[in-house]
């Protein structure tokens, strides 16, 4: 029993990759932001996300200490830091904020985590959301805790709706866009749950993928800080 995500994180990629992804997801994630310039990635996991997007800096930023440690090996410059709370970065500090499959882990404490995350973009910057979709229900039943297919490693991590989200921008003014976009990418260790529990989840979790497999996995939210003239 991990009793922290960076203890569980720190198992998770201790084979030195946490996540396989498809080239071509690699590529529709860098898509998202064309113009990225001072970056910093929320999340960072190993850096195989954060290497694949064009920033200049890409700046990592994760509770895991070997995550950290195997991003500043793809070149990122990451430090371990835990995104529930304050980050160790100054205000107005990145022309983007990229969270890709993060918030998610972050137990719904929306209003401190927004707060943070708009103060260290500029004004006029690009914050990018990427999340699993709870409108799909394979990715809500595969998520949500207590479901009894429940595939997600750490005991409160629900797929989000983007309703949820879409508030903390309003409420700051953001320009945004929301689009469904689909990501393959796939957990390296799959030993999380006994072996018995996978077997016997295996069929309905098979069974529910090609199912729901026409509907897209993830959303995207796109959006813009607004300037001091916009506020």
């Amino acid at each position: 029993m991990h009793t922290n995500q960076g203890d569980l994180f720190d198992k998770l990629a201790s084979s030195d990759v946490l996540y396989h992804y498809t080239q071509d997801s690699l590529d529709k994630l860098n898509a998202l932001v064309p113009n990225k310039g001072c970056l910093l990635d929320v999340g960072c996991g190993d850096g195989i996300i954060g290497q694949a997007l064009d920033g200049t800096p890409v700046i990592g930023l994760d509770i895991s200490p070997h995550c950290v440690k195997l991003s500043n090996s793809r070149g990122l410059h990451a430090t371990v830091g835990d995104a529930i709370h304050a980050l160790p970065f100054k205000d107005n500090a990145f022309d983007t904020v990229s969270c890709i499959d993060v918030l998610h882990h972050l137990e719904q404490q929306w209003d401190s985590i927004f707060s943070e995350l708009h103060r260290v973009l500029k004004p006029g910057g690009t914050l990018c959301i990427v999340e699993p979709d709870a409108r799909n229900p394979f990715v809500r039943w595969t998520q949500a805790p207590g479901s009894l297919i429940r595939v997600a490693p750490w005991h409160n991590e629900p797929a989000i709706d983007p309703a949820e989200l879409i508030p903390q921008l309003e409420s700051r003014n953001y320009r945004f866009n929301c689009a469904p976009i689909h990501i393959e990418g796939q957990q390296t260790e799959r030993s999380t749950f006994p072996l018995w529990q996978r077997l016997l989840k295996a069929p309905f979790v098979i069974l529910a993928a090609w199912y729901y497999r026409k509907l897209p996995n993830k959303f995207s939210l796109i959006a813009t800080k607004p300037t001091s003239n916009e506020d």
